[in-house]
């Protein structure tokens, strides 16, 4: 309880920064969507009754964690079918995807409350669950403190502890062992999340029966591999050249980052010149910032949202769609996977597994400490590449390039690797399940 208090007294404190931030956020429209959700005003329709089935809230922040999410969601509700599943995020991209990804095994989808104590309440008198899943380094004192007192299993899953995070929580290490306490299981992606995890929260490895290492669920996302037809049928629709090499930039973050892609594909183009690049920005309010760059060095980018209106085909495509990407992948040659050059977000790092499931070589930056586990995956198995310079990256690229033989062979080993890493979120419901089982 000292904890407890000591956070909240930390939150009174700091109400007038706290009120300034969230009016900037709401002035700026970051948070704007689902505000009052966010205040706990949940909609009517989710309000719990005497006589409904028993709930679960799965809890991730953005488009990445729902991606992770709803492999596990699946599994989750067919190992529990007589209970309703609700499902939270933070951002406005998670929003979305949820409502792509998410919304055919959930009762309702909706914005997380912020983490005051009379907000959380407001929140779980609405949804009464009966079992809380929070998603990767998801961790809300206050959230996780009051559904614990109020005899609501929680897990969280996937879970994972960035080293930056880990060196900041360190800090506060007091509030990370209250909040660790909380969960009654801990289940992890690699062994140093559980190192991490154990000192953060005073636990050992060898007598913490709740915490185990069970993977990491995106290697079970629907990512469906295309058949050739579909291929060509894609870059039919997407107006690229049928034959010509394709280079997919997939989740860039910022100019820095993008500024080095064009000067690596501008550099490839003198030898490569039927070279085609489909650049996807992370934030896809974004595209036009994007396509001005392009223009600035010459070429002629036209956004996917315009291609219906545009004669003939394209050489540079600003991918300007949510949801696309994951089959986008499909036409590339290559790929590489942004957030991973600096300045990054969250440590750097986007989703690698998504070329990887179309059998596509994967290049990405030196940042990438939120894909650790992956990137020292898919390196061992000499399926993507870390390239720590728009140098290194060219001469990756060039060499991919000059060598179809070498790509197929990197194809055919990303497939594999995948093949061999399905099933962790079958592993992950199982073990939650048997909390309220």
């Amino acid at each position: 309880m000292i904890a407890f208090w000591g956070y909240n007294l930390l939150l009174f404190l700091l109400s007038p920064f706290i009120a300034l931030y969230l009016a900037q956020r709401y002035v700026s429209g970051k948070s704007r969507p689902g505000w009052r959700e966010r205040w706990g005003h949940l909609p009517p329709a989710f309000q719990w009754k005497n006589g409904d089935r028993p709930r679960v809230w799965i809890h991730a922040v953005s488009a990445g964690e729902v991606v992770a999410a709803v492999p596990i969601l699946r599994e989750l509700k067919a190992r529990l079918p007589n209970h309703d599943f609700y499902f939270s995020v933070i951002t406005p991209a998670g929003y979305e995807m949820a409502e792509q990804q998410a919304k055919p095994y959930v009762q309702g989808i909706f914005y997380s409350p912020f983490d005051f104590t009379f907000v959380v309440r407001r929140v779980v008198r609405t949804l009464r669950p009966t079992l809380f899943v929070s998603l990767e380094s998801e961790i809300w004192f206050n959230l996780l403190h009051i559904l614990k007192r109020l005899g609501v299993k929680t897990a969280m899953v996937n879970g994972r502890i960035s080293e930056k995070s880990f060196q900041r929580s360190k800090r506060v290490r007091f509030l990370f062992r209250w909040a660790i306490s909380n969960f009654d299981v801990l289940l992890v992606q690699s062994q140093g999340d559980v190192g991490r995890i154990c000192e953060l929260g005073g636990l050992h490895a060898e007598t913490a029966s709740h915490l185990r290492v069970l993977g990491n669920s995106k290697f079970d996302q629907a990512v469906n591999r295309l058949t050739d037809a579909e291929v060509i049928a894609l870059k039919t629709t997407l107006k690229l050249p049928p034959t010509a090499p394709i280079w997919v930039a997939g989740s860039t973050r910022s100019p820095e980052e993008e500024q080095i892609v064009l000067g690596v594909y501008t550099e490839l183009c003198k030898a490569f010149p039927d070279l085609c690049l489909v650049i996807a920005p992370r934030q896809i309010e974004r595209a036009e910032e994007v396509c001005t760059a392009l223009h600035s060095v010459g070429l002629k980018p036209v956004r996917r949202t315009q291609l219906e209106a545009f004669e003939g085909t394209t050489r540079q495509l600003v991918l300007d769609t949510m949801g696309e990407l994951a089959n986008v992948y499909a036409v590339a040659t290559f790929a590489f996977v942004g957030n991973s050059f600096p300045p990054v977000v969250k440590g750097g790092g986007q989703n690698l597994l998504q070329p990887l499931a179309h059998g596509k070589p994967v290049l990405f930056g030196p940042q990438h400490a939120t894909i650790r586990s992956e990137a020292q995956m898919v390196n061992e198995a000499e399926v993507g590449f870390c390239v720590k310079s728009g140098e290194e990256m060219f001469q990756r690229a060039e060499g991919l390039l000059n060598n179809p033989v070498l790509c197929r062979d990197i194809g055919q080993r990303a497939l594999e690797l995948m093949e061999a890493q399905r099933g962790v979120s079958a592993r992950y419901a199982e073990a939650v399940a048997e909390l309220v089982s």
